[in-house]
C-alpha cells in the first residue's frame, strides 16, 4: 500500500486531479449544510427546501447520458472544465436571487454542470495509472473527495455564523477558481479510448455489473442527502444547538475510511462491503430518529462516515473491473447518476414527509430505501449467483 502510496504522489496526472478535486469539492460543499439554514431564512418552508436541494440531482440525472458521452468521444479533461465553470455561474447568482423559482432553475443548472464535472473528474481518476493500480488510484482519489468534502461541512456552519452566507459564496468562489486553475494549468488531457464496437447508452445501463451498483449507490445518496440536509434543521427543531459534531464525526470518519477501502476491498468482496456500508448508513439515520441528541448526532456523523467512505469507491472499483473500458466513461457516469437520484428523491420527497410528519419519519423511512436496495444489490450479485453456481 506505501509503495502504491509513493507511485501515485509522483504522477503528475493524479497530483493534478487530486488538487482538482480536493479545492473544487471543498468549495461546493461550503454551502451544502447551511444552505437550507439560509433558505429557512428567507422564508421557504420545508417542502420548498426540500425541493430546491432536491431539483440539482435532477439536472445532473438529466445530463448524465450526454455526459458520460463527451467523456468517452472528447476526453476527460475538457468536461471537467466545463462543469467548473457552469458551477461556479451557479454560485454567483445565490448573491442576487432567493425567489423561490429562481432558485429552483439555478440549482437545475447546477446539478446539469455537476454531472458533467464529476463524471469527468472520476474518469480522469481511473485513467491516469496501469490497470493494476486503478483500484488505489481511484481509493486515493476518493480520499482527496472526502478531505474537500469533510473539511468544508465541518467549517461551513462556522463560518456561516461568523461571516454570513454572501461571504461564504464569495470564499466557495475563489476555491471553485484554484480548482479551474490546476485544470487549465496543470492537467494535461488524456485521449478517450476509441472503439468502432463501443455499446451504446442503453445497453451498459442494462449491464448487471452496473444496474446493481447503482441501486446501491441510489440508497447511500438518498440518506446521506437526507442526513445533510435535515440534521441542521432536525437539531434546531429539537434545541440542540451542536449540531456541527454530526458533520466533524462525518468527516474525521470518512477520511480515515477511504485510506483503508483498498484494504478492504482486496480481504473482502466488493459486494460483502458495500453491504456492509450500506447497513451502517442505515444505522446511522436511525440511532438519530429514536434518541436525537449531541452524543447521537456524533455517532450518526462516524456511521454515515465510515458507511459513505466505503461505498463509493468500492462500487467504482467493482463497476470498471467488469465493463469494457471505452465505455468506461458511460458506465461511471450512470453510477454516479444514482447517486444523484438518490440526493434528488432523499431532499425532494422527504422534505414532504417532514411536513406533514415531522423530522423523525424522514430518517426512519430513509432507512427503510436504504434496506430494500441493499437487499435487492446482495441478493443480485451474491445471493443468486451463488443459488445458480450450486444448482
Amino acid at each position: 500500500m506505501i509503495k502504491t502510496l509513493v507511485t501515485l504522489s509522483k504522477n503528475r496526472q493524479f497530483q493534478s486531479i487530486a488538487c482538482i478535486q480536493v479545492f473544487n469539492v471543498f468549495g461546493a460543499s461550503l454551502l451544502t449544510p447551511v444552505l437550507p439554514l439560509y433558505l429557512s431564512l428567507q422564508g421557504l418552508s420545508a417542502a420548498h427546501i426540500g425541493m430546491v436541494m432536491g431539483i440539482m440531482a435532477i439536472g445532473d440525472l438529466v445530463m448524465r447520458p450526454w455526459a458520460g458521452r463527451a467523456v468517452d468521444r472528447q476526453g476527460s479533461r475538457p468536461v471537467i472544465l466545463l462543469g467548473q465553470v457552469l458551477i461556479g455561474a451557479c454560485f454567483a447568482s445565490f448573491i442576487w436571487f432567493t425567489g423561490f423559482w429562481l432558485l429552483l432553475l439555478i440549482r437545475f443548472i447546477q446539478g446539469a454542470a455537476q454531472s458533467f464535472y464529476s463524471t469527468g473528474a472520476v474518469t480522469f481518476a481511473s485513467s491516469v495509472e496501469s490497470p493494476q493500480n486503478t483500484a488505489s488510484a481511484i481509493s486515493l482519489y476518493t480520499v482527496f473527495t472526502m478531505i474537500g468534502l469533510g473539511s468544508a461541512t465541518s467549517l461551513a456552519p462556522f463560518l456561516f455564523q461568523e461571516i454570513g452566507f454572501i461571504p461564504l459564496v464569495l470564499f466557495s468562489l475563489l476555491m471553485l477558481s484554484v480548482a479551474i486553475s490546476f485544470t487549465i494549468w496543470r492537467a494535461r488531457p488524456i485521449a478517450p479510448i476509441r472503439d468502432a464496437n463501443a455499446l451504446p447508452f442503453s445497453s451498459v445501463l442494462h449491464l448487471k455489473a452496473v444496474w446493481a451498483p447503482t441501486i446501491c449507490l441510489f440508497a447511500s445518496n438518498f440518506v446521506f442527502s437526507t442526513l445533510f440536509t435535515f440534521v441542521p434543521l432536525y437539531a434546531v427543531s429539537m434545541s440542540i444547538p451542536s449540531y456541527s459534531v454530526f458533520y466533524i464525526f462525518f468527516a474525521i470518519a470518512v477520511i480515515v475510511t477511504r485510506l483503508g477501502v483498498q484494504r478492504l476491498t482486496e480481504a473482502f468482496r466488493a459486494e460483502t462491503v458495500a453491504t456492509a456500508a450500506s447497513l451502517m448508513n442505515v444505522g446511522s439515520a436511525l440511532i438519530i430518529a429514536i434518541y436525537p441528541s449531541t452524543v447521537t448526532f456524533a455517532i450518526s456523523g462516524v456511521l454515515i462516515g465510515l458507511g459513505f467512505g466505503v461505498i463509493f469507491p468500492a462500487l467504482t472499483i467493482y463497476v470498471i473491473q467488469r465493463i469494457p473500458p471505452a465505455v468506461k466513461g458511460t458506465g461511471l457516469s450512470i453510477l454516479t447518476a444514482s447517486g444523484d437520484v438518490g440526493n434528488a428523491l432523499g431532499a425532494s420527497i422527504l422534505g414532504l414527509v417532514a411536513e406533514w410528519f415531522g423530522f423523525r419519519w424522514v430518517f426512519i423511512l430513509s432507512a427503510l430505501v436504504v434496506l430494500i436496495c441493499a437487499h435487492y444489490f446482495y441478493d443480485t450479485l451474491v445471493t443468486r449467483p451463488a443459488r445458480e453456481q450450486a444448482g
